[in-house]
């Protein structure tokens, strides 16, 4: 009878305390109170309140779909009203947090992001050298000689000394150590052959500077020199008298030698020249347009480095996106409102491999890294520009009409409040969390829901469309979560919304190769916009392959034609 007792004390305790959190349930609904949701976390730590606290024990919270906290004890505090704190650990970038109620009909989950540092300063102080191009010698030899030579013999013909008739029988370029050797033969009234070897620096942000190490031989044959030489031999004769013979001999010999210092002084004087005026050229543009048209894409490009090595030329440069330059006092004050809550791009420090030679399949190669990457998706999220191209994406349009198929509710709008943050992947892509993205519905009956925000994570890598001639970002989306927001407190909403929309899905199909979805770079426009002073109209892009050489640097091979 005891025991019997005993448990029927039990079950009515079980069902009184089952009754109790859903009477406390009914009358407070699920929620998870934070100080400011989809927010940064400068201590590295994501806090949160669950309510009501009666239901905190229950709670599930995972950081990147991984379980932090929750009945089974992991990593358990001090619940007593529901408080919740989780150390975020190192890694910089976006978490996606999620604190789950299990449910009998379907669990409920609130979903926050935390965006952990450290931070990169966005315009001040040195940029950093997040990006490299080497070129190939066999490419130099292919495109950058021809257009030269042409120049070169143009330049020739008019030099009174080599006429109109001039044909060039020599110019060559060959990379050897950490300098470049050329020679340049030229025939006409008279020829001239010089070799030279120059070393090559960093001389500006935009300049190369080429400097004359060594001049080398310097051949000089034709009637002037025949007519000179052979003048100081007859009057070295007729000077000399009985010693004619040696007279003469010496002549010719001090005529000939003078010739050849003088011919040597004025090849060095004007080799020099011509250097400071190259070294003085830019190579590379100020400032690019990376999406072509789109002032707001525009970054400044430095050199930092540069080294010549026998497989080809490499050079490490900064590239700093533009501060945003808002045209409207409405736009001005979104831009405040945006910087104001991003403290600025996520630095991994992840720095490029040594300047080294060009890979032997190549022409050229570009390398980034991610924290170049992720500089670029900030300064695009704070101006605005990231927003407008999935506007120009037809993104809300595209999701509109899928939820006109089924529901009532409609999207008028995407607001992006912070730039999606990538994360170093394996093998051939990155990682990629989103958060801060604010859904404009419309539609919604009964009480207003607040702010319905979304986060998410995924996957993305590069793709190269050869027929469009661009770089841009695919991939899929594995968790996807819609929470509202007000006052702090974020709480469950629109989860039918991903399940019988299948929106999922619908972004993957953004995401897909082709489908345009998020923004690209219109390498080819670039390459033929950046090559106008080699050739004109520019390079031509015949074939690209993108890979990942390290951990968070990717890599971009083209053949060029």
């Amino acid at each position: 009878m005891a025991g019997l007792a005993g448990l029927v004390l039990a079950g009515a305790l079980l069902a009184s305390g089952r009754r109790a959190l859903i009477d406390a349930a009914a009358v407070e609904p699920f929620r998870v109170e934070v100080a400011t949701p989809h927010a940064p976390a400068p201590d590295g730590r994501w806090s949160g309140r669950v309510l009501p606290p009666e239901l905190a024990a229950r709670a599930v919270v995972r950081v990147d779909g991984i379980v932090r906290t929750g009945p089974e004890g992991h990593g358990q505090e001090d619940m007593s009203d529901g408080a919740r704190s989780i150390a975020l650990g190192d890694a910089p970038g976006l978490r996606l947090i999620e604190v789950e109620l299990p449910r009998q009909g379907g669990a409920e989950v609130a979903t926050d992001a935390a965006l952990v540092g450290p931070f990169a300063e966005r315009w001040d102080g040195a940029p950093g050298c997040g990006a490299a191009v080497r070129v190939a010698g066999a490419a130099i030899d292919r495109l950058v000689l021809p257009p030269l030579r042409e120049k070169l013999l143009a330049a020739a013909s008019t030099i009174s000394l080599l006429g109109p008739e001039t044909v060039l029988e020599e110019a060559s370029v060959r990379l050897e150590g950490d300098a470049l050797w050329v020679r340049v033969a030229l025939a006409g009234s008279h020829r001239i052959a010089v070799s030279a070897k120059l070393e090559v620096r960093v001389a500006g942000p935009r300049q190369l500077g080429v400097r004359l190490a060594a001049l080398g031989p310097v051949e000089f044959t034709g009637s002037l020199r025949t007519k000179t030489t052979l003048g100081a031999a007859a009057l070295g004769a007729a000077i000399t008298g009985p010693l004619a013979p040696l007279g003469g001999l010496a002549g010719y010999a001090l005529a000939d030698g003078y010739i050849d210092r003088r011919a040597r002084q004025e090849v060095e004087t004007q080799l020099s020249a011509a250097l400071a005026v190259a070294s003085a050229i830019p190579l590379i543009p100020e400032r690019a347009e990376l999406i072509v048209g789109e002032p707001r894409s525009r970054a400044t490009l430095a050199f930092c480095a540069v080294a010549i090595e026998s497989g080809g030329v490499s050079a490490h440069l900064s590239l700093r996106p533009d501060k945003p330059d808002p045209k409207t006092s409405e736009e001005a004050g979104r831009v405040r409102t945006r910087l104001a809550a991003i403290p600025g791009p996520v630095q991994h420090g992840v720095a490029l491999p040594p300047l080294r030679p060009v890979a032997p399949n190549g022409d050229a190669e570009v390398e980034l890294t991610i924290d170049t990457i992720d500089a670029l998706l900030d300064a695009w999220t704070a101006n605005g520009l990231l927003g407008d191209l999935m506007g120009r994406a037809q993104w809300v349009e595209r999701v509109d009409a899928a939820l006109g198929e089924w529901t009532t509710l409609g999207l008028a709008g995407i607001e992006v409040r912070l730039p999606p943050s990538l994360s170093p992947g394996t093998g051939d892509g990155w990682a990629l969390t989103v958060a801060g993205l604010r859904l404009g519905l419309t539609g919604i009956e009964g009480e207003d829901p607040g702010e319905v925000l979304v986060a998410g994570r995924g996957f993305v890598r590069p793709h190269y469309d050869a027929a469009r001639g661009r770089i841009s970002l695919t991939g899929s989306i594995d968790r996807l979560r819609l929470s509202c927001a007000r006052a702090g407190a974020l709480w469950p909403c629109f989860g039918a919304l991903l399940e019988m929309g299948d929106v999922a899905a619908k972004l993957d199909a953004q995401l897909d190769p082709g489908a345009a979805g998020l923004p690209g770079i219109e390498v080819r426009a670039l390459l033929r916009e950046g090559t106008q002073a080699v050739r004109a109209g520019g390079l031509e892009l015949a074939d690209l392959a993108i890979t990942y050489p390290t951990p968070g640097v990717l890599r971009v091979a083209a053949e060029v034609r």
